[in-house]
C-alpha cells in the first residue's frame, strides 16, 4: 500500500518510530502532504511514498489506525 511516514518520538530518549499514513492527492512538488486521517494535519515536507505491507511487522513502524482501515493493497 502506497504510504508516507511521519517520524515520532519512540519509547526511548533519541529514537524515532514511523508511523505510516495514506497520502492523499498527487502534488510531487508539494511541500505538504495531505493525509486520509486529517483533514488540517499532514506531512510537513514529506519524502517520497513507500510501497508498505498491510501487515506491517517491521520493528519501531506501525500504521496509523485511522489510516490503515482506509489504504487498499496495490
Amino acid at each position: 500500500m502506497l504510504a508516507v511516514a511521519e517520524r515520532v518520538h519512540g519509547p526511548h530518549d533519541g529514537t524515532h518510530d514511523v508511523v505510516w499514513h495514506k497520502p492523499v492527492g498527487h502534488d510531487p512538488d508539494a511541500l505538504f502532504q495531505r493525509i486520509a486521517c486529517s483533514d488540517v494535519d499532514g506531512i510537513v515536507m514529506p519524502g517520497p511514498k513507500y510501497q508498505v505491507p498491510a501487515k506491517l511487522d517491521w520493528p519501531g513502524e506501525r500504521w496509523c489506525p485511522d489510516c490503515r482501515p482506509t489504504a487498499r493493497p496495490h
